[in-house]
């Protein structure tokens, strides 16, 4: 789930029109079918997802499950963002252990890809009440996202070939805006007209720049070179349904074309821009990074073999924990609650805490003065937001 995707709103499109064009882009290729009882899964404030019954035109009977469509189909209708649709019909082409894209119309941005049913999520194994079965579930599910990982050349390149028609991302907007909401944190808040004044001021510039230039020695991560990978960069443990055949991927809005590192973070935060964010217990991110490393070394090997890779993937969860920072910080401060679903999800400022205190306990030898400020920004939360912000952990390892 991606931070603009967080929060539905209720959706201005008729549903009996997106079961229309689905049945229509399905036609040239599996004949006159009929899309009946449509149920809203939910989707998000920029889309409208929805699970339809498969019939033959002119039948009220089910279309068996046969080489052509399976019963049931998942349409997803993007209602606001052209590149989300680009992105997403690029992911269930190119990344295996998707669901199969099966029909496609661009002028209303709009998907039928097959139904993998009602299936445990990742989510639902690390809030649940069974331990082993979220420990083995999380290390199948990282050595999986390393093999869903695109790693051939031919397929970034045809990946980032297609990519193009989506609007690129102002990544640097938005690390400029985190560096500055995590030094607003450390100044106490206080970055007013005076805030740079006096030895305090000089004492709060150099630490700027201390931590600018721990970043810029980490963008070399954005031209990734021989270790890109085609990703579908929105792994987090509920886009992950575990199926009877393993582990497939859902929402792949945001595929792109990136640095091995930015999909191995994943596993060492882990979950890095996901609601479903608390205190691991000891050894599980270490194994998801290995089980995650030897599921990428099957398709590229020379990238995890690379002498810089374990530190290639610390740097890109720093770059990480800054933009989030800057996408969160207004919902933090603000007090809001439940990242995610109710009953089931951090408040933004557990999640924050829980993610400033991994920077300043992970980054320490190679980004001393990010991790610093990771350290006094976790310490600035508790000392202005009390103990209630202390983070808890996976239910199924308390």
């Amino acid at each position: 789930m991606r931070w603009s995707a967080l929060g539905t709103a209720g959706h201005t499109v008729p549903v009996e029109n997106t079961v229309a064009l689905a049945q229509s882009a399905l036609a040239p290729t599996f004949g006159a079918v009929r899309l009946t009882d449509p149920v809203d899964l939910g989707g998000s404030a920029r889309s409208q997802v929805l699970r339809c019954r498969v019939e033959r035109a002119g039948s009220s009977a089910p279309l068996g499950a046969g080489p052509d469509l399976p019963p049931t189909v998942i349409v997803k209708r993007f209602l606001s963002d052209a590149g989300a649709f680009v992105r997403e019909t690029v992911g269930l082409d190119v990344c295996p252990g998707t669901p199969t894209l099966l029909a496609q119309d661009q002028e209303h941005g709009l998907i039928v890809m097959s139904d993998l049913g009602v299936l445990p999520t990742l989510a639902d194994l690390l809030l649940g009440d069974d331990r082993d079965a979220a420990w083995d579930g999380a290390r199948s599910w990282a050595r999986a996202l390393g093999r869903t990982t695109g790693g051939s050349r031919a397929r970034v390149a045809e990946a980032r070939s297609r990519l193009a028609a989506a609007e690129p991302w102002d990544a640097d907007a938005d690390l400029r805006a985190g560096v500055d909401r995590l030094l607003e944190a450390v100044a106490g808040g206080d970055m007013g007209p005076d805030a740079d004044a006096g030895p305090e001021g000089h004492a709060a510039a150099a630490r700027r720049t201390a931590v600018e230039a721990e970043l810029a020695a980490a963008l070399h991560l954005r031209a990734p070179g021989a270790a890109a990978v085609v990703s579908p960069t929105d792994t987090c443990p509920d886009n992950a349904v575990l199926g009877p055949d393993g582990w497939h991927f859902l929402d792949l809005e945001g595929t792109d074309v990136q640095h091995a590192a930015f999909v191995a973070a994943y596993g060492l935060l882990p979950f890095a821009t996901c609601w479903c964010v608390f205190d691991p217990p000891a050894g599980l991110t270490d194994m998801l990074l290995a089980e995650l490393t030897a599921g990428l070394a099957e398709h590229a090997p020379d990238v995890v073999a690379d002498p810089a890779w374990d530190t290639s993937v610390r740097q890109a969860c720093a770059l990480y924990l800054v933009l989030v920072t800057g996408w969160l910080w207004k919902s933090t401060v603000a007090g809001r609650e439940l990242v995610g679903p109710a009953g089931r999800s951090p408040s933004y400022r557990q999640l924050m805490v829980s993610r400033w205190r991994w920077g300043a306990l992970n980054l320490r030898a190679d980004l001393p003065a990010l991790a610093a400020v990771f350290g006094d920004a976790a310490a600035w939360a508790l000392d202005q937001w009390g103990a209630d912000v202390e983070p808890t952990g996976y239910r199924a390892f308390r």
